[in-house]
């Protein structure tokens, strides 16, 4: 009899790069181990938000806006931190009169 599997949350930022869309994703991740394999492999197996098994999120992701299958994975939340960079408004820059730097001796041979 397998033993009960084991489950570990992990999460998974995506983008889309047909249409633009991101998002993020939790998933369980289940470890399988059969006590009767003296080996001692685990298996394991993603479930998704939904409850649906499935290889591997990173394998069949499908953007849920458009459909498109060119996905990205990244970091979680790197998504969100980088859609609020883009719309955030920055501090204005003010600008500087640089001048050259002006010596107090002129240089050596110098006239």
């Amino acid at each position: 009899m397998p033993a009960e599997p084991r489950a570990v949350p992990e999460t998974f930022a995506f983008t889309c790069r047909d249409c633009g869309h991101f998002w993020e994703a939790t998933f369980q991740v289940m470890f399988f181990t059969d006590p009767t394999d003296a080996s001692g492999l685990t298996t394991q197996e993603y479930v998704d938000e939904e409850g649906r098994a499935m290889r591997s999120p990173l394998a069949d992701a499908v953007c849920p806006k458009c459909g498109g299958r060119t996905v990205h994975v990244l970091e979680a939340g790197l998504a969100e931190r980088a859609r609020r960079a883009e719309h955030e408004p920055r501090p204005l820059h003010k600008h500087h009169l640089h001048l050259p730097h002006r010596h107090s001796a002129p240089p050596d041979g110098a006239p």
